[in-house]
């Protein structure tokens, strides 16, 4: 403070960090709150707390203007002490100040984010001696201001302002009086102190005329228009915003809205107790916007109105196998849920409090598509709320009233812009919801997705329970393990796992060829993807347990022939003629170079060689596990970013090797001639679990005996120190894989074949399935000696 004290009395430039203010005008000595959400505002905000919390504050001639230059401000500002400071939700702060002096703009600077100004401080000039008449008048106004101002009289006392010395006292009045901004700065811009009150007087006199119209508007008996013209003049009441009249139709129609919006009775209760504080509002006060939106958003809620859904379950079988190929366990689980519910309606309980769906599986296998064809078989509307990222509760729940900006959550703006009170909502991604210091979003959904709870729905914002038992919900994920326990037990969870090749042909041909044509306006043109082509994109182009990159790819595939048959001399395609087949052959001038070249089975099968499967979340893959002796101590290397749980599987795997020694035939001291190496390839992909174990177990087997395992067969399974083959997880995909790489035989744990019968027929009758419980039995199996 002494620093700001001895640069105040210097009468030079002062350059200090500087916010243009909209709407409001700072007196010194006033106090004053408000927001600050511009980003230059904020960083400037911050850097005057940091530089000994003072400010200068510069008010806009045109409030519209988002970055006033030096023009757009008005030459006369006030200096100011940062006095409290509260962060506010999406970037805003709350800033409480108070004005210390006047301060002349001379030059405004902006230097990145941050505003500063370089002004000059304007002494208070001394009070003329003696009581002129400005003076008398003045006091003799203080008393009815004060009287007829209750935030006035509530700020100050008619003593505490005679106390003041005259220059601050007028600045005092003038902070609380109920002027325009234009009026207000004209009292700032006046330093000397006769033409400062003459200007206040002026202000004072016209608010005593205005309060004196309204008093007299409020005690004249209502009187029926003449000619349909109602009688205003601004003699009556200056500057009102609309007449008596107009403003008791308009509270009418509120009430007759709300009387006929069919809401809750607690609601109805709610939003009447509201229209009565407004109308008691003067239509200038800040309060009136925010009980309007209040009103408007309980009005603007489908509270009766519902969508005329269709439970016809041959159509909704229809729309499901026109919009989808393949999936048909996840069509069958769907088909029931509606059949529950058409039984449910037919009944008369149209509310369905079984479990809530939720379609897990990896990218682009028709988790969002799925739920938009239930709604279309519902005819219901949908809408979606993505919660990828979401960290805040209030994304749920909306913020009380009391916030600055205060909006309801998602899920109420999502049955606004349905417009009735049963869509289908899809909650997408949810999977990938966070926490931190805002809240838990996964908590606040537990109300939502529970039947028991969601017939009374609270919205911070609204305050009064919303019925969400007619919401049909839907919720996808891509990975299961990552949905929060208490939230997953609500849930009924279906797995939707990759498409086969046959699968993704079908899907290929009859969906995404057909939308890509349209959708790049080539349908006229007679493009035609050979099968074979297809198949190619989709084994050499793309690595995924969906279809979104095949759709991609087919797209890149169009734009190049577009290109082609408007420019024939230009691009890639250049000098050929327009062709409107697409054959494999053509691939790699309109796709490149193949993408990726998937590591099948060598054909010559060596010894320490076998193949495992593995789980991805973009489907499943071959994984090739290479063991190797070389002389050594008996150590055991591992190499390829193996996690701890697969180093673990290792070495359970050697031990069991060790143990059996003897039935293998190897010395009993071999282990101190050699060391073994065990290496995965793709040494940069990080690899864990503990479903190798029997592949790691058959690898040192096959090295240490020098028995080759056959090259076109695959396992997984997970290994115990007593031999024991237990289950693992994704099969499915771990299956699809091998397939797809041309495995013809898969050695699988015995405890997984309840879930044979999700395989695709086609692919088990083209692959002999072993099914192990011990470990000699995939000895016995895959490790025969030959001559």
């Amino acid at each position: 403070m002494r620093d700001l004290e001895r640069r105040l009395n210097q009468p030079k430039i002062l350059t200090l960090p500087a916010i243009p203010v909209r709407d409001m005008v700072l007196f010194p000595g006033a106090r004053v709150p408000f927001v600050v959400g511009r980003r230059a505002s904020v960083r400037t905000l911050e850097l005057a707390v940091k530089t000994g919390d003072h400010l200068v504050l510069l008010t806009q001639r045109d409030p519209k203007q988002e970055e006033p230059r030096q023009e757009g401000l008005y030459p006369t500002g006030t200096l100011a002490l940062v006095e409290s400071l509260i962060l506010l939700p999406k970037d805003y702060c709350k800033v409480g100040v108070k004005g210390i002096a006047r301060v002349r703009l001379e030059r405004y600077l902006e230097e990145g984010d941050v505003i500063q100004a370089g002004v000059t401080l304007l002494d208070e000039p001394a009070v003329p001696a003696g009581d002129g008449a400005s003076v008398t008048a003045f006091r003799a106004a203080l008393d009815p201001f004060l009287a007829r101002s209750p935030e006035a009289s509530r700020s100050l006392t008619l003593d505490q302002i005679r106390e003041l010395p005259l220059g601050r006292a007028i600045d005092t009045v003038a902070s609380l009086l109920p002027a325009g901004v234009r009026d207000k700065q004209g009292i700032l811009e006046h330093l000397e102190i006769e033409p400062r009150l003459r200007a206040l007087l002026d202000l004072l006199e016209v608010d005593a005329a205005r309060h004196a119209a309204d008093q007299t508007l409020r005690e004249k008996p209502q009187v029926e228009p003449e000619n349909d013209v109602a009688p205003f003049t601004l003699g009556e009441k200056t500057r009102s915003p609309r007449s008596e009249g107009g403003k008791k139709d308009e509270f009418g129609n509120l009430r007759d809205q709300i009387l006929a919006a069919g809401m809750s009775e607690e609601a109805e209760k709610k939003a009447l107790d509201e229209l009565a504080r407004l109308e008691a509002m003067p239509p200038q006060s800040a309060e009136t916007t925010v009980s309007r939106t209040y009103l408007e958003w309980l009005l603007a809620l489908p509270w009766k109105k519902r969508a005329d859904e269709h439970l016809d379950l041959d159509e909704a079988e229809t729309v499901l196998e026109a919009d989808h190929a393949g999936l048909a366990k996840v069509k069958a689980r769907i088909l029931e849920y509606l059949a529950v519910m058409r039984r449910l309606k037919d009944t008369g309980d149209a509310a369905l409090r079984g479990p809530i769906l939720c379609l897990v599986g990896p990218p682009g296998v028709g988790k969002t598509s799925l739920a938009r064809s239930i709604a279309r078989a519902l005819n219901r509307p949908f809408v979606r709320f993505s919660l990828g990222g979401v960290r805040d509760e209030s994304e749920i729940r909306g913020h009380r009233r009391t916030y600055i900006g205060a909006m309801p959550g998602r899920i109420i703006s999502l049955l606004k812009k349905s417009g009735v009170g049963n869509p289908l909502m899809l909650l997408d991604e949810l999977d990938k919801m966070g926490s931190d210091w805002r809240g838990d979003p996964a908590s606040a959904l537990l109300e939502v997705l529970d039947p028991e709870q969601n017939h009374s729905f609270q919205d911070h914002y609204l305050d009064v329970d919303y019925d969400l038992s007619q919401v049909l919900f839907l919720c996808t994920a891509n990975v299961r393990h990552n949905i929060p326990q208490a939230l997953a037990d609500r849930l009924e969870v279906i797995e939707l796992s990759g498409y086969t090749l046959n699968e993704k042909l079908a899907i290929a041909q009859r969906h995404l060829i057909p939308k890509a044509l349209e959708r790049h306006g080539m349908t006229e043109l007679g493009i035609d993807f050979h099968p074979d082509a297809v198949e190619k994109v989709v084994q050499s182009y793309t690595k995924e347990a969906g279809v979104r990159q095949l759709e991609r790819e087919i797209s890149g595939v169009l734009r190049k022939l577009a290109r082609h048959s408007l420019q024939p001399e230009k691009g890639d395609l250049a000098g050929e003629a327009f062709r409107a087949d697409v054959t494999s052959e053509r691939l790699p001038k309109l796709l490149g170079p193949e993408r990726f070249l998937e590591h099948r089975p060598e054909e010559q099968a060596l010894p320490g060689v076998v193949n495992g499967l593995a789980w991805t979340s973009t489907g499943g893959d071959l994984l090739t596990i290479e063991a190797a002796t070389v002389p050594g101590k008996g150590n055991l290397k591992l190499t390829g970013k193996l996690g701890d749980v697969m180093q673990e599987s290792a070495q359970i795997a050697l031990s069991f090797v060790r143990a059996r020694a003897e039935q293998l035939g190897l010395a009993p001291d071999f282990m101190e001639k050699v060391d073994l190496h065990v290496h995965v390839p793709e040494g940069a992909i990080p690899k864990d679990g503990p479903s190798a174990g029997i592949t790691l177990a058959t690898a040192l087997i096959s090295a240490l005996c020098g028995i080759p395992v056959r090259s076109d067969l695959a396992m997984t399974g997970e290994l115990t120190l007593r031999g024991r083959v237990l289950p693992i997880g994704g099969l499915k995909e771990k299956l699809l894989a091998a397939h797809r790489m041309g495995c013809r035989i898969a050695v699988i744990p015995a405890e997984n074949a309840r879930h044979l019968e999700e395989i695709p027929g086609e692919v088990l009758d083209q692959m002999t399935i072993h099914l192990v419980s011990h470990m000699d039995e995939v000895i016995s199996q895959v490790l025969k000696p030959g001559k």
